[in-house]
């Protein structure tokens, strides 16, 4: 009931319109005294062979469509429409035509047969074919639109899928390196081992909070790496030196979430510390980046690694913002370079 409700609306849209060509047509051609006078069967004839052109039109579509199925199929599907367009179109004109010369006007059926000039078949047919053309043409833009988007669709939600992932690894991630720190902190100075775990509990706190924002303030990160060097002073004291320039932040500059804390894991990871060789960490804003550097002392021996920490970082970067990550190496420094989003 629906769909025929809806196909009578697109017809009767279609018969005003027709009706407004039909009027200009006639006014022109015959004047207004004949416009008078044949105005109420013209306006009856064009809203039959509108509704009913309208009508067969939309159900030979929608029969179409139930007997060749599929998107590809719509050049084919519009082909046949066209050709059985050119059979019922005379039909439904000569049916019509003939109920109101004999109905109406009160001709005899053989004098309007004799009274028939084909000719006069043609533009109708031409016009269900034209309007029949619109709607398929319509149709098709509809579906490459719709197309276009289930594709888009598909790639965000794969990327978030993505997303997801990579940021359900950061748990696991510095669980495993807050736990070998732990250790080794157990054996040198069981002390600062019970202050480092309550602290490591308030700063996993902030790592649950932010595990569901894809984007956080850089001054958010500031303060957490803030809370984190402090944790790693804890057992390596004197021999972390970090300095931290934020004159240059802005409450609309933004990151990744954990991406410092990630960062300065790397640093602990594959450099040596030690009194001697206290390690060195600078995080500065410069040039619409956020900076993380470090003095170069690589351990001889490289630790266990679950190289998550800079590939986690540039993958989830490409996938939010489509940038790249800067990694710079010399002999003496190592600096990474996260552009600010």
């Amino acid at each position: 009931m629906k769909y025929f409700l809806r196909s009578l609306l697109y017809t009767v849209i279609i018969t005003s319109v027709l009706y407004f060509v039909f009027s200009v047509y006639y006014m022109i051609k015959s004047g207004n005294e004949a416009i008078e006078n044949g105005t109420e069967s013209a306006l009856l004839a064009t809203i039959a062979y509108s509704i009913l052109l309208g009508l067969s039109g939309t159900y030979t579509a929608a029969f179409l469509q139930r007997i060749i199925p599929g998107k590809n199929k719509m050049p084919k599907r519009f082909l046949i429409y066209v050709l059985i367009t050119q059979i019922i179109a005379p039909v439904i004109v000569f049916i019509t035509t003939g109920f109101f010369q004999v109905f109406i006007y009160k001709k005899s059926f053989a004098t309007f047969v004799s009274e028939i000039y084909w000719v006069n078949y043609i533009m109708p047919t031409v016009i269900a074919m034209l309007i029949g053309g619109g709607f398929y043409t319509f149709a098709m833009y509809m579906e490459r639109k719709n197309a276009q988007l289930e594709k888009q669709k598909q790639i965000a939600g794969e990327a978030t899928a993505q997303l997801e992932t990579l940021k359900n690894q950061i748990d696991p991630h510095f669980l495993f390196n807050s736990l070998n720190v732990l250790i080794g902190l157990i054996e040198e100075n069981p002390k600062n081992a019970i202050a480092y775990t309550q602290s490591l509990s308030r700063i996993y706190r902030y790592i649950l909070e932010q595990k569901d924002h894809s984007l956080v303030p850089i001054s958010d990160e500031l303060d957490f790496a803030k809370n984190y060097i402090a944790l790693l002073k804890l057992r390596f004291e004197d021999a972390i030196q970090v300095e931290i320039d934020a004159e240059e932040v802005t409450d609309d500059m933004k990151t990744i979430p954990l991406a410092l804390q990630l960062l300065l894991e790397n640093c602990i990871q594959h450099n040596k510390i030690s009194d001697e060789q206290p390690l060195l960490i600078r995080i500065f804003v410069q040039n619409g980046e956020l900076n993380v550097e470090n003095n170069l002392q690589p351990k001889p021996q490289q630790e266990s690694s679950t190289k998550i920490g800079l590939n986690n970082i540039r993958e989830r970067y490409h996938i939010i913002g489509s940038k790249n990550i800067e990694v710079v190496q010399s002999n003496d420094n190592f600096r990474v370079a996260l552009p600010i989003l």
